[in-house]
Formats: structure tokens, sequence, C-alpha cells
């Protein structure tokens, strides 16, 4: 493994800590805050799938693969976004993405399924919420973090996006980290909402 590559996962994996950590010592199951931010501008390697989402680690796999081969350098914990909703998608015709922030990527396009491709994330607004516990149970997190922005009045802007902070093989289930975004419009009075 190149050194970028093991400090770009060293610095991960300190982050996901210091987030769980945090929560630990509050003794939080899963947290009922939302928060919101507007997300850095940001390059990422991108691997567009379609099927279950139990193929998700396969995906996983194959995109570190081909960035290690590639040599390239990642710049952030990995991601995914869902472009259609399992609530009322078989889960064959399901379509989603993982995503690896870069620090410099190869030509920029959207690929074909299962296929290494880059692009650029602009900047947006975002509603937030961590999850933490078991994947199995992100759905109340969602339903948190979509019930909040009906009751703010939030417009949803695009489709809601994973961040996984924890190493699922090293990190017990009831510990892990799951950021979820979801776009939204921008106010000006930007804030905290229980």
């Amino acid at each position: 493994m190149r050194k970028p590559r093991l400090f770009a996962l060293c610095l991960v994996l300190a982050i996901a800590c210091i987030v769980a950590n945090a929560y630990a010592e509050q003794k939080i199951d899963t947290p009922t805050r939302v928060y919101m931010k507007k997300t850095e501008p940001h390059s990422v390697a991108i691997m567009a799938h379609k099927g279950p989402f139990t193929d998700m680690s396969a995906v996983t796999t194959k995109l570190v693969g081909e960035l290690d081969k590639g040599g390239y350098s990642q710049a952030g914990p990995i991601m995914a976004m869902f472009l259609n909703s399992p609530e009322n998608t078989p889960q064959k015709d399901l379509k989603w993405q993982v995503m690896i922030p870069v620090a410099y990527p190869g030509p920029m396009g959207m690929p074909d399924n299962d296929k290494l491709g880059f692009t650029y994330s602009d900047s947006y607004y975002v509603a937030y919420i961590y999850h933490i516990g078991p994947y199995e149970k992100v759905n109340d997190s969602y339903q948190i973090l979509f019930d909040w922005a009906k009751r703010a009045n939030y417009k949803i802007l695009g489709n809601p996006v994973e961040i996984y902070w924890s190493d699922p093989s090293k990190t017990p289930k009831e510990k892990t980290v799951t950021e979820i975004w979801i776009p939204i419009e921008e106010k000006k009075t930007p804030g905290l909402m229980k």
C-alpha cells in the first residue's frame, strides 16, 4: 500500500473513532438531532451499479481495487448515493453509486455500470444525521431526517448520500457510524433542530 493512501486511511479511521467515541460517551444509540451544512466540493472516483444493496461490499471492493491499480489516492471516506427508493423499486432494479473522494482524479465522466469513473461533486446544502448502530436499523435514522425536513418545511433537492465512517470488519455493529445526507434548499437561518 502506498504511503499517501495509508495516511488517508489512517486519517479517516481516526475521524471515525472520534465521532464514535463522542456518541459512545453520551450513551446515544441513534442520535435524533439533525444538522445542516454546506458540503465541500471534491473529486470522486465512482462506480455505478444496478442491483440489490447486498452487492455493496463487492462493488466497493472492486472500486478500491481499481483505485489501487491506477495509483489514485483516497482522500476521504467511502460514500454511496441512492438513486431510487427501495420502498417502491424491486431489488434487482435498485440504482446506486459507490464513491470515494480522490486527491487527483482520472478523466472525468460517468462510467457504465461496474466500471471506474471520475466526477466532480459541487458544493451543496444538506441536512444530515449520524446513525450509530447496526446498518439494519438505518431506516429509523432516515425516518427522523425526512420527518424533520417535512416539519421544518425544507424542500428535498436530490438523492440521499451515506458516508461510512466505520470499517465494518473492525467495528462492532452497535458502534458503527454512518452519516446520512439529504440535499435541501438553503435558507437564511440554518441551525439545529431536534
